[in-house]
C-alpha cells in the first residue's frame, strides 16, 4: 500500500472517530451555550440583539476547524502525539476551571495544570492507592508533558491569529460602574472555538486499524520507524480568549489582545520544544505558561483601572459605543468611537436633546460627527415609514442606563438562567417608566 492510500485510510478513520466522539459534541454544545448567553446579555442590557448568536457560532465553528487543521498538520509533521487519556485529562481539568471562570477554557490553562500534575507525580514516584485512584494516577504518570505543551502552544498561536481575524464578531459593548460610581461604557471580548484536532496515538501493533510506517517512509521529525504502530486520534479541544477594556476602541483592543497572546505563545512554544533536549525546561514551560498568561491578565486589568474611561458622558456631544449589525447606521458610515455633535443642525449633549432633535424631521436624519481622529464627518439618510424607527446606534451610557455594578467574567454555571442575568443589572423599573429613555438610537 502506498503512502497516499495509507494517509487517506488514517484520515478517514480519524474523522469517523471524531464523529462518534462525545467530547466533540460537548464542545459544540458549549459554543451554543456561550454565544446564546452573549445574545441574552445584549438583550437584557440594550433591549436589542447586536448580532445573532448563530452568526457568531458559525464563525467560531469555521475558525476552530481551520485552526485545528493547521495545528494538526504541524503536530503530525513534527511527530508530537497524544493518547486518549491525554484528551480526557485536558477536558476534566478544563471543566473544573470553567466552573470558576469561562476564560479558563483556553487550552493553555488545562495543558499547564495537567503538565504540572504529571511532573509532580513523577517527582513523587509510584504510589499504592485504591483501584480506581491507582488507574487514574497511572494514567497521569503515562502522559507526555512535552507533547501536551507543544500542542497547546501551537493552538495558542492559532487562537491569537483567530482573535485578530474574527475578534470583531466576538466583542460586545457593555455598561458598567466606573470610578466613583459613574456609569461608563466598555467592551468585553469573549471568543471561543471548538478545535477538533487529529493527532497520532501510539497503539499495539495488533489493534484494529493500526498502521506501521515502513522504514523507508517519510517519517515525522520526532517519530521513528520501527515496531511501533499508530492510529490517528480525534482530539476535540476548546480554545478561548477573553478580556475587557474601558479605555480602548474595539479594533485597538483586539489588536492588543492578539499581539499579547501571540508573543507569549511563540515564547513558550520555543521553551517547550527546547525541553525535548534540555529536560529542566519542561518545568519552566509548564509553570511559566500558566503564571505568565495570568500575570498578563492581571496587568491588563490594573492598567485599565488606571486609565480614563473612553466611553463616559462628555461635556459636548455624545459618544457612539457600538453599531447594531445590518442597521441603517452601518450604511450611514457611523462607527464605534464617533462623537455625535449635532442632529438635524441642533447641538446635542444629552440623550433627551438628541431625541428631540431627531423628532424635528421624522422623514430625514442628518448627523454631524467627529471621528476617532477628531475630524468632522457627516452622516445622513432618509427615514421611511415602513422601517424601524431606530438607526441602530448604541450610545455611551447616561446615569440611568442598565449596567453591571461589578462586572466579573462569568463561570460556566452563570450561563444558565435569564433571571439571574437580569438580576445582575442595576436599574429600577420605576426609573425606566419615568424617564422612558434608552441609550439605543
Amino acid at each position: 500500500m502506498g503512502n497516499i492510500e495509507l494517509w487517506l485510510i488514517l484520515i478517514g478513520k480519524a474523522i469517523l472517530s471524531l464523529l462518534i466522539q462525545p467530547l466533540f459534541y460537548a464542545s459544540l454544545l458549549l459554543l451554543v451555550i456561550m454565544y446564546t448567553y452573549r445574545t441574552r446579555m445584549e438583550r437584557a442590557m440594550f433591549s436589542v440583539r447586536l448580532q445573532p448568536w448563530l452568526k457568531r457560532y458559525a464563525y467560531a465553528a469555521a475558525g476552530g476547524l481551520l485552526a485545528a487543521l493547521a495545528v494538526s498538520i504541524i503536530a503530525v509533521l513534527l511527530g508530537f502525539t497524544f493518547t486518549a487519556a491525554t484528551v480526557w485529562w485536558l477536558w476534566g481539568v478544563s471543566i473544573i476551571l470553567m466552573l470558576i471562570r469561562l476564560r479558563f477554557v483556553s487550552i493553555i490553562y488545562s495543558a499547564s495544570i495537567v503538565s504540572v500534575l504529571n511532573l509532580a507525580a513523577h517527582a513523587i514516584g509510584p504510589l499504592e492507592l485504591e483501584q480506581d485512584l491507582q488507574r487514574l494516577y497511572e494514567s497521569l504518570l503515562a502522559l507526555q508533558p512535552v507533547n501536551i505543551l507543544v500542542v497547546a502552544s501551537l493552538l495558542s498561536i492559532a487562537q491569537s491569529l483567530l482573535v485578530r481575524w474574527q475578534g470583531k464578531h466576538f466583542i460586545s459593548p457593555i455598561y458598567m460602574s466606573g470610578k466613583r460610581g459613574k456609569i461608563i461604557g466598555g467592551y468585553v471580548l469573549q471568543s471561543y472555538w471548538a478545535a477538533p484536532l487529529l493527532l497520532f496515538m501510539p497503539v499495539a501493533a495488533d489493534e484494529a486499524g493500526a498502521v506501521s510506517f515502513a522504514t523507508n517512509a517519510v517519517q515525522p521529525f520526532f517519530l521513528t520507524a520501527g515496531p511501533e504502530a499508530w492510529l490517528l486520534l480525534a482530539c476535540p479541544l476548546m480554545l478561548g480568549v477573553t478580556g475587557m477594556t474601558q479605555s480602548l476602541g474595539p479594533a485597538s483592543f483586539i489588536k492588543r489582545v492578539s499581539n499579547q497572546w501571540l508573543i507569549y505563545s511563540i515564547l513558550f512554544l520555543m521553551i517547550s520544544l527546547g525541553s525535548w533536549w534540555v529536560e529542566p525546561l519542561i518545568w519552566v514551560a509548564a509553570i511559566g505558561m500558566l503564571v505568565s498568561f495570568e500575570l498578563v491578565h492581571a496587568i491588563n486589568r490594573w492598567n485599565e483601572s488606571k486609565r480614563a474611561p473612553r466611553y463616559a458622558p462628555l461635556d459636548k456631544g455624545l459618544r457612539v459605543l457600538a453599531i447594531i449589525d445590518h442597521s441603517p447606521a452601518v450604511h450611514m458610515g457611523i462607527e464605534a468611537g464617533d462623537t455625535v455633535m449635532k442632529a438635524n443642525g441642533v447641538p446635542v449633549n444629552t440623550l433627551d436633546e438628541l431625541y428631540a432633535a431627531m423628532s424635528t424631521n421624522p422623514a430625514f436624519c442628518k448627523l454631524e460627527l467627529l471621528n476617532v481622529e477628531g475630524e468632522l464627518k457627516f452622516a445622513q439618510r432618509a427615514r421611511f415609514a415602513d422601517e424601524h424607527h431606530q438607526l441602530g446606534i448604541i450610545m455611551a451610557p447616561d446615569g440611568l442606563a442598565k449596567h453591571f455594578e461589578n462586572y466579573r467574567e462569568p463561570s460556566l454555571l452563570a450561563l444558565f438562567g435569564q433571571g439571574k442575568l437580569r438580576r445582575k443589572l442595576t436599574r429600577t423599573s420605576a426609573t425606566i417608566e419615568t424617564t422612558g429613555t434608552s441609550n439605543t438610537l
